[in-house]
């Protein structure tokens, strides 16, 4: 009875209240994204050559690519230690904000002048050091908005974090009509891409202290600084791991393409993002949801796989049947995308399975499985990559892809059913440890939200 009273606590309640607002919020953020992403290059490819478009293109996902690198893992640590309005979240996210910053201007650095690819040659042909130096801007730009809703988010201030990313999806397409025959048009797309994004992270960055009743502090050091910083680097690497492929692909690809051909990846690039985007949402929720209220994690699981599966099997059918929609709506310069599109939509189908599996793993604190999962998914798809796309250009990508996805699901069944086997000879067949669920939920939920706060395709 106790338990069961528990449960139906009224500040129990309020807390799923706020977890389920929060969820609901990034999951609209996360569409809301993707689909301005995918619609400001469909209106950008309409009315620009693809070589501009293409060449745009590649610095924006250098950007990403970049930001990623540099995130050291300090959104989720945030999200641990920065979680309410008291001072310490104060100096916690003021010396966030400044690490992020450094990081992103190092990495940008480095890769434009480590890295000599035609998309860092259009920041060169425009200006020598200027060109380097908007890059790093907007890389850490990009950053700083990923930690500024987190920010936000521990605030609860939801409404600010669908401001800013609504803001940033509709500001950037009047901007495309401007400076058309621009002999730098190429720079100018990559500015109207990336440029809301990174203004409202550098924005953000000085308003969010305020959203949250506070201000920026560098001191005094919180108690927990340590603890900050060692949860930092971990997920960090963890992060690296589990996002490598989305990020590092499409720069395996950039840096052995043409300008035009690598337009035609960004399109399929961006439909596959926003498909994916289905079973990755689900994965989300799950998480979130977790069995707080005592529902079985296992039927969580399956009522969510049998909900991904079937609709990444409808995706996957109209790919094959429409896939010169793609032609006709883009224009003939972009029958590429069209060809590799129905192969990257398939690798929706066992991305299903992978995520959700994964989420399963990351619920219950299964570690083993959680670490084999992303490894495999990392290997199983850069590996391939490397070797077909310097040879056969986006198809050898789209061809990685499924690979590595097919691969990537076919371990996590092993890992889960495992880890399921082990788990249910140490408890009696137990679902779960109900000691270890709200632990493992509070860690991933937020989580949550910094996955789908990354900056935007």
């Amino acid at each position: 009875m106790s338990v069961a009273w528990a449960r139906l606590r009224p500040e129990r309640a309020r807390g799923h209240r706020h977890l389920l607002t929060g969820s609901a919020v990034l999951v609209a953020g996360a569409a809301i994204q993707a689909l301005s992403g995918a619609v400001f290059w469909l209106v950008a490819a309409k009315l620009d050559l693809e070589v501009d478009v293409g060449s745009a293109g590649k610095l924006f996902t250098s950007v990403l690519f970049v930001t990623y690198l540099a995130g050291l893992g300090l959104p989720v640590a945030l999200a641990r230690y920065a979680a309410d309005r008291s001072p310490d979240a104060d100096v916690t996210f003021t010396w966030a904000s400044i690490a992020t910053v450094a990081a992103a201007v190092v990495a940008a650095i480095v890769y434009v002048e480590l890295i000599p690819l035609s998309a860092t040659k259009v920041l060169t042909d425009w200006h020598p050091v200027f060109g380097p130096l908007l890059f790093s801007l907007a890389v850490a730009g990009a950053a700083l908005s990923m930690i500024v809703d987190v920010r936000c988010m521990t605030a609860r201030r939801w409404n600010l974090v669908m401001v800013r990313i609504s803001v940033v999806g509709l500001v950037r397409f009047p901007m495309l009509f401007l400076f058309r025959d621009h002999e730098h048009r190429a720079l100018w797309l990559f500015v109207y891409a990336v440029g809301p994004l990174a203004l409202s992270g550098l924005a953000g960055a000085a308003l969010a202290p305020r959203a949250a009743g506070g201000g920026h502090r560098l001191g005094p050091r919180p108690p927990t600084t340590g603890l900050a910083v060692r949860y930092s680097a971990v997920n960090y690497v963890s992060t690296l791991a589990y996002q490598a492929p989305y990020f590092a692909l499409p720069v395996i690809v950039l840096a052995n393409v043409s300008a035009e051909t690598y337009a035609s990846f960004n399109v399929a690039w961006g439909i596959v993002a926003v498909a994916f985007y289905v079973p990755t949402a689900l994965g989300q929720a799950l998480l979130a949801e977790g069995g707080r209220d005592g529902a079985h994690v296992h039927a969580q699981v399956r009522l969510a796989l049998g909900i991904a599966l079937g609709l990444m099997l409808v995706g996957a059918a109209t790919a094959f049947v429409f896939s010169d929609v793609v032609e006709t709506v883009y224009g003939p310069e972009y029958r590429q995308a069209a060809r590799v599109l129905p192969a990257m939509i398939a690798a929706g189908v066992p991305w299903a399975v992978t995520s959700l599996y994964l989420s399963e793993a990351r619920i219950l604190h299964r570690h083993v499985a959680t670490v084999t999962i992303t490894g495999v998914l990392t290997a199983a798809i850069l590996a391939p990559a490397a070797l077909l796309v310097p040879g056969d250009g986006i198809d050898g990508a789209s061809r990685a892809w499924l690979i590595g996805n097919l691969a990537a699901a076919a371990v996590a069944v092993v890992a889960i059913q495992l880890s399921r086997w082990r788990a249910g000879s140490r408890a009696g067949g137990a679902d779960r440890d109900p000691s270890l669920a709200e632990p493992a939920i509070a860690a991933d939920a937020a989580e949550v939200g910094i996955t789908l706060a990354e900056p935007s395709v």
